[in-house]
């Protein structure tokens, strides 16, 4: 009977450690290292307890009788009736050591996945944050080539940036449909050596363009470019004249189609500012 109640009391002893080890991991996870530190010490009170209750007896009746100034009286030898057997050793309790050794494994065990997962936890959010810093990086180099392709004046003054059949111009547009394909992939070490190469070709692109000019265009054409850009100039203006700024636009749209490709977003954008020249029909 003694030997079955000491069997359940182990028993409810490890699922009550256990569930507390559990709960602490929990909070340890969650970086509630207070709560985590004090439910370890209670799994730790309950493990003494139940695994070595003679070593917390002991430290209790000590205690007790430091306080109370009392010793622990000694029982009178009796003379026993028979003859004496010869002692088999002091009685190693096993199964409450074997259990509290396994509780201590256990603990061990559930600190080692702690920190595991802390520091799985802490890549991914490095991960996370590595990876909004390369899109934000992304969409800044498409965002100004977007705000570049959507600016007719601007098209005017750089040509080259829009023209394919300049190397610089070629590498940046292969450069931005990579790096719109890796954004999509999981790997993100490709998509950060996509955006590098996207912010080079972005930058050797447009410092070309810029120095370039009209310049590489044909004599003709270069005139043709400013005198378009004079039209543009007056069409864009809302203090012009209407029908001026209507004659203007049409005028400026036809001569540019005949020297360069201009962006339908950038023609869209100049027809949305001059509608209200239009004549209604």
């Amino acid at each position: 009977m003694h030997q079955q109640l000491q069997w359940i009391v182990t028993i409810m002893g490890s699922l009550a450690v256990t569930v507390l080890s559990v709960r602490a991991l929990s909070m340890w996870i969650k970086q509630e290292y207070a709560a985590a530190a004090t439910t370890l010490v209670a799994a730790a009170v309950i493990t003494a307890g139940v695994f070595f209750p003679g070593f917390v007896t002991s430290l209790a009746e000590e205690a007790l009788a430091a306080f109370t100034g009392a010793g622990v009286e000694e029982p009178e030898d009796k003379p026993s009736p028979g003859p004496t057997a010869e002692p088999s050793g002091p009685d190693v309790p096993w199964t409450p050591l074997l259990a509290g050794l396994g509780g201590i494994i256990a603990l061990a065990l559930l600190a080692g996945i702690a920190a595991g997962l802390r520091a799985r936890h802490r890549r991914r959010m490095l991960e996370r944050q590595r990876r909004a810093e390369l899109e934000a990086r992304h969409d800044r180099v498409r965002d100004a080539y977007a705000a570049f392709t959507t600016d007719i004046l601007a098209v005017l003054d750089r040509p080259a940036l829009n023209d394919v059949g300049t190397p610089e111009t070629e590498r940046l547009i292969l450069a931005l449909d990579a790096a719109r394909d890796a954004r999509t992939a999981p790997n993100t070490t490709d998509y950060a050596a996509r955006v590098i190469a996207l912010e080079i070709a972005w930058k050797a692109a447009d410092q070309h363009a810029r120095k370039a000019g009209i310049n590489y265009l044909a004599p003709a054409e270069r005139r043709a470019v400013q005198q378009a850009r004079h039209l543009l100039t007056t069409a864009l203006d809302d203090a012009g004249n209407t029908h001026e700024r209507h004659a203007a636009y049409l005028k400026a749209i036809n001569l540019i189609g005949t020297i360069i490709t201009v962006p339908h977003e950038a023609v869209a954008a100049v027809e949305a500012a001059t509608r209200r020249a239009l004549p209604k029909k």
